[in-house]
């Protein structure tokens, strides 16, 4: 059976197709790579952390994975995941949203249907409530 990797490894699929007796062949489409240069998400890192972001918006899953990779590696996952909970959080939709949770953030906002256009949309549209209720 191949399966259709949507940027990331689907672990628990797989083992539950092995289990039923499936031959796995995971196909990915594409894969999501820090870039050499991870200055600028150091310093979106850095401006999350200071309360200098509203609104965060993520367009994949691999995007979360990457911001708290890189925080991990200056000693400051748990004050982003902090300062990120203070933000309005955007999503494209139900695999990046997973994701967000996942980690312990809620996800404000969630584009539909699942497109750049209805995401910034949204997150321009809900974001005001969300950040008045958050700030109480």
């Amino acid at each position: 059976m191949a399966v259709q990797e949507y940027g990331r490894p689907n672990e628990d699929l797989y083992v539950e197709l092995r289990r039923r007796g499936a031959i796995v062949e995971p196909v990915p489409v594409y894969r999501w790579m820090l870039p050499e240069d991870t200055g600028p998400l150091r310093e979106a890192i850095a401006a999350t952390i200071a309360g200098r972001f509203d609104l965060l918006l993520f367009t994949s899953a691999h995007q979360l994975d990457s911001v708290l990779e890189v925080a991990d590696t200056e000693g400051q996952r748990e004050a982003w995941l902090d300062a990120a909970r203070s933000c309005a959080i955007a999503s494209i939709g139900p695999t990046a949203s997973e994701t967000i949770r996942g980690y312990g953030l809620p996800v404000d906002i969630e584009a539909s249907p699942t497109k750049m256009g209805h995401l910034v949309r949204s997150a321009i549209e809900g974001a005001p409530s969300v950040l008045a209720a958050k700030r109480g």
